[in-house]
């Protein structure tokens, strides 16, 4: 396994009869990164992470996690990873504050030092008023907080998240992202399992799509939208009618997948990397006279990045 390797699978594959849940799944996580598992139900994100956290064995193929086998060392493995589940776990009885201070004894932590990492992280996690609730009182974003907050104990060295912010307000969100990539900052690497576009957006250093339990492309996200031929929209108008030596010319410039002529003084191109093709727009229009009164430049979204690799919609966006 290369140095700069977190996580690596070789041909992961988890077989449930004739369905591959997860298909000869072949994926690096470097250290130190969040790489976001983009896709919708079914694409077999849950699956890799259960494996990843040996909760799953594999049907064939293996993985290692910072250079464990998850099959041949899975101890090992336990000690080095984290998992935050998509629906929270706890006994009806238990209370936040017994919850955590449980699981950081598990890890080690002991005395004074126990007791105030479980106090720091509740009030991160805005727990605190409720520390004393049984878990069965929680609410669903509660609950959802809680068990995120679990990793944020003993911050392993590879952290795994299911879905961490489902259930829970917009805020509540942004304060997850937030904490999730300070456990990044401090060292942890991170994969997250999301099918939330916005989520991916805010988070990801690499997003990696996901669809039938394989996995469509790895990259980060100015690459994926790069990647998509004339995905940036440039809208330019011009003060008088555009003339056909303007709009032929304009096709020829580097980049140019198509030229649309919205009226006798706008356009519309579809273009590669716009911002290497309007300074060479510019010296064309100049060099024929033309004068450009406005340009307005929409680059692909990563819903676009979806639906062009899968062809498939089956992905959330959230505002946030």
């Amino acid at each position: 396994m290369l140095l700069d390797i977190a996580v690596e699978t070789f041909g992961l594959t988890k077989s449930y009869g004739s369905t591959n849940a997860l298909d000869d799944l072949n994926l690096k996580v470097k250290k130190g990164e969040i790489l976001v598992l983009l896709g919708p139900n079914g694409s077999g994100k849950t699956t890799l992470l259960h494996l990843l956290a040996t909760v799953l064995k594999p049907t064939r193929g293996t993985a290692t996690v910072m250079g464990y086998d998850v099959v041949k060392q899975s101890l090992k493995v336990r000690e080095t990873v984290g998992i935050s589940f998509q629906e929270p776990r706890g006994f009806w009885r238990h209370k936040p504050y017994h919850i955590l201070s449980f699981h950081a004894g598990v890890y080690g932590l002991r005395g004074d030092e126990k007791e105030k990492v479980v106090d720091e992280t509740l009030k991160a996690f805005d727990l605190w008023p409720s520390r004393n609730k049984r878990f069965m009182e929680l609410s669903g974003g509660q609950g959802k907080r809680l068990e995120v907050a679990k990793l944020f104990v003993h911050r392993p060295a590879v952290a795994v998240f299911d879905e961490p912010t489902a259930m829970v307000d917009l805020e509540g969100k942004r304060m997850i992202w937030d904490r999730i990539k300070g456990l990044r900052d401090a060292g942890s690497t991170i994969i997250v399992a999301t099918n939330e576009v916005r989520e991916a957006e805010y988070l990801a250093d690499r997003i990696s799509i996901m669809r039938d339990g394989k996995e469509v492309v790895t990259e980060n996200l100015r690459t994926l939208k790069d990647s998509i031929s004339g995905g940036d929209v440039v809208e330019v108008e011009f003060s008088n009618p555009a003339s056909a030596e303007v709009l032929s010319g304009i096709g020829t410039v580097p980049g140019t997948v198509r030229v649309v002529q919205e009226s006798e003084t706008a356009l519309k191109a579809f273009v590669n990397r716009s911002e290497d093709w309007l300074p060479q727009m510019m010296v064309l229009v100049q060099t024929l006279q033309a004068k450009v009164t406005s340009i307005r430049v929409s680059e692909p979204s990563l819903d676009d990045v979806f639906l062009h690799y899968t062809g498939d919609v089956g992905v959330k966006r959230t505002d946030a």
